[in-house]
């Protein structure tokens, strides 16, 4: 028997004995999403939601902008503005650490970035059931920017809407009042 056929044999063996390896199916109740953290809080957003994370960088501070939001950074050439998440929602921002990472979030042809604390990856939520947030959270600062909660070995991971962060006339009010009365 040449070299040829005894790799065709030992092929052959292994195939008629080996065991079948499981397949990993995706069922339609998996959920898929960017983890993070903000305010000590578990968060999950959407996959379609975020376009990429960034690396903290040098950010530009706009002269009497909102408390909550941090400024400027250079995107490849684009200007991002970047808002501070739990900021903006609870009014005490935190403090840029060496895991904070800025989720690029892409809205209605707008893009956004948004700091937060520490980003944990791509979660899988296997069927467990979206429950409603105020069900879980007492952050009540949170609930309207959220559209349920997973919960996995007694930990909460809230699903946050940037959306409807976006969509908030308070978004937009980047300029301070004390911009109107320094001026007045």
């Amino acid at each position: 028997m040449g070299s040829f056929e005894t790799l065709l044999n030992i092929e052959q063996n292994c195939r008629s004995n080996a065991a079948s390896i499981p397949r990993q199916i995706i069922t339609e109740k998996d959920w898929f999403g960017i983890g993070f953290r903000s305010n000590n809080l578990n968060f999950v957003c959407p996959m379609g939601f975020v376009s990429e994370v960034l690396r903290w960088s040098e950010i530009t501070p706009v002269p009497a902008g909102q408390s909550w939001f941090r400024g400027m950074t250079n995107l490849r050439g684009r200007l991002l503005p970047v808002t501070d998440l739990q900021g903006f929602v609870t009014g005490a921002s935190h403090a840029a650490k060496p895991l904070s990472r800025i989720l690029v979030i892409s809205s209605e042809k707008v893009v956004f970035g948004f700091a937060v604390e520490h980003v944990l990856g791509i979660e899988r939520f296997f069927g467990e059931e979206i429950k409603p947030a105020n069900s879980i959270l007492n952050i009540k600062e949170y609930l309207p920017y959220l559209q349920g909660a997973f919960e996995r070995d007694h930990q909460p991971w809230f699903i946050l809407n940037f959306e409807l962060i976006t969509k908030t006339s308070e978004f937009y009010h980047i300029l301070s009042a004390r911009m109107g009365t320094a001026n007045g």
